[in-house]
């Protein structure tokens, strides 16, 4: 079920609402699977506990993580590493509130799981780190 629900999200950008509307469908298929009705009084910490499961932040971001290391050691030569540490020559962007970029996201994560973003690469190019 989760595979099929996140599946492509390691490379999303992803706002608070996607997030909120993506545990609440997690936590709702976790207490139809344990039997828990919405009259009983179950907190979600509960819910997670009981299931032995994480919550869906946690999993993007753990997935967000995996892949942004596997993009750094990825070979200069392949696409998704070119379109990771591109740059636009030209153009600008336009007016107003602007929407969020991978990096936005990925630097957020960072702050999240206490990495620091000047030196994560260097930490991601040790795997087992």
């Amino acid at each position: 079920m989760l595979s099929t629900l996140l599946y492509g999200s390691v490379s999303w950008t992803w706002y608070r609402r996607h997030v909120r509307k993506l545990d609440q469908f997690h936590l709702r298929c976790l207490r139809k699977i344990c039997g828990i009705s919405w009259k009983d009084i179950v907190p979600n910490t509960s819910v997670l506990e009981r299931c032995e499961s994480e919550g869906i932040e946690a999993i993007l971001i753990k997935g967000q993580l995996q892949w942004a290391g596997h993009l750094v050691r990825m070979d200069d030569s392949r696409i998704p590493k070119a379109l990771f540490y591109g740059e636009l020559v030209n153009g600008q962007r336009s007016r107003g509130g602007q929407h969020k970029r991978f990096k936005d996201v990925l630097k957020s994560s960072l702050k999240t799981c206490d990495i620091p973003t000047a030196s994560w690469e260097s930490q991601a190019l040790t795997r087992p780190e």
